[in-house]
């Protein structure tokens, strides 16, 4: 029983990597995008200032996907690592391996043109992670018996 829970969540989460690689890379092959914003939270404010005073529904519809969708789109990551990985049970090396791992995407999408390198994307991914981080503990707490 154990053994198939493990072999499914091996499965789901390398489906889970596989999209995450279309979506951060693959729909942009040929777009050549390359743009980059290393100034914080610069993205994010421009996008709560088109929710409070933007009427076009489309900036509306693009800033909440941009948003949320960094977010929650990460929330898997957080929870399918220490799923499988016994060692990021423990919170600090959750947190670096996903700082580490998403700082990585970013660099990649900044060397390969293919995204945009935005530090904001690094602090909404990151709470997605811990989000998910929070969703693995739960789960344990309630369907493990509180294990660690």
């Amino acid at each position: 029983m154990v053994k198939n829970r493990k072999t499914c969540t091996w499965i789901a989460f390398a489906v889970y990597g596989l999209v995450m690689l279309w979506l951060l890379f693959g729909q942009r092959w040929g777009q050549n995008a390359g743009g980059r914003n290393l100034k914080l939270f610069d993205t994010v404010q421009r996008y709560i200032w088109v929710l409070e005073y933007s009427r076009d529904s489309a900036q509306i519809r693009h800033a909440v996907i941009n948003l949320a969708g960094n977010v929650v789109m990460f929330v898997p990551l957080g929870f399918f690592v220490p799923m499988l990985w016994k060692k990021m049970h423990i919170f600090g090396w959750h947190f670096l391996t996903m700082v580490a791992t998403i700082v990585a995407v970013e660099l990649l999408q900044l060397l390969t043109r293919l995204g945009t390198c935005d530090i904001d994307d690094l602090v909404l991914n990151v709470i997605g992670t811990t989000m998910g981080f929070g969703l693995f503990k739960l789960y344990k707490h309630i369907f493990c018996r509180g294990g660690s």
